[in-house]
């Protein structure tokens, strides 16, 4: 599960790079040790990030300023592409 993670979480990393949440501060950054199965980001515009993913049917998770994006064990690379897809519109 954690392999299989970790590559959709790399994957997600390459994929919003260009977007506006490419321009958060990684909080968790892949550096090979143990890891969440999230990635979190701080920005002062995580909460509207939240809500508009929300309002595109995406759940992710804000708690003030930091958006975690979660991935699991049934989410696949398409999965990751749709979600890159949905950071490009973020305002």
């Amino acid at each position: 599960v954690s392999g299989h993670v970790r590559r959709l979480q790399e994957r997600l990393l390459e994929s919003i790079a260009e977007t506006p949440l490419g321009s958060a501060e990684l909080l968790n950054p892949l550096d090979g040790a143990p890891h969440a199965r999230f990635l979190a980001f701080r920005s002062p515009n995580a909460a509207r990030w939240c809500s508009e993913l929300q309002d595109r049917n995406c759940i992710t998770d804000v708690r003030g300023d930091v958006i975690r994006i979660g991935l699991a064990l049934y989410h696949e690379e398409n999965d990751v592409d749709a979600f890159a897809q949905l950071a490009k519109a973020l305002s």
